[in-house]
């Protein structure tokens, strides 16, 4: 698969600083099975954008995030709009080079809409 690039622009059920970094841009990296299903991209995010874990009380950076579709009749590509997903944080950067995708390594955060984008429309 070749990378390409993505913009998040809605999050419909997630945490509220998430909705204050949009637009978030990233370029997914390639994709990655799972024992649940097998349409799982990893995606480096252009900024990283932070996280308030209420839970350990600490706020860290997120530099990868992990998506698949939530409607079984979309589909991640190059050349999709307006898209459903389901957006993971990566919590272990080993995730980007295992060949499957531990659950454990990531946090299931929010639901959005993401359409591939063109860089400086050359592309």
């Amino acid at each position: 698969m070749k990378p390409f690039d993505i913009e998040i622009t809605s999050i419909s059920k997630g945490p509220e600083e998430l909705t204050y970094q949009l637009p978030i841009n990233a370029t997914v990296q390639k994709q990655v099975p799972a024992k649940n299903r097998s349409d799982y991209f990893i995606a480096e995010l252009e900024n990283n954008v932070f996280w308030v874990d209420k839970k350990k009380d600490i706020n860290p950076e997120i530099s990868h995030i992990v998506i698949c579709t939530k409607k079984k009749s979309q589909f991640i590509e190059k050349d999709m709009k307006e898209v459903i997903i389901a957006i993971a944080y990566v919590l272990d950067d080993s995730v980007t080079s295992d060949k499957t995708l531990n659950l454990q390594k990531i946090k299931y955060v929010a639901d959005g809409t993401c359409s591939a984008t063109k860089k400086w429309g050359l592309f």
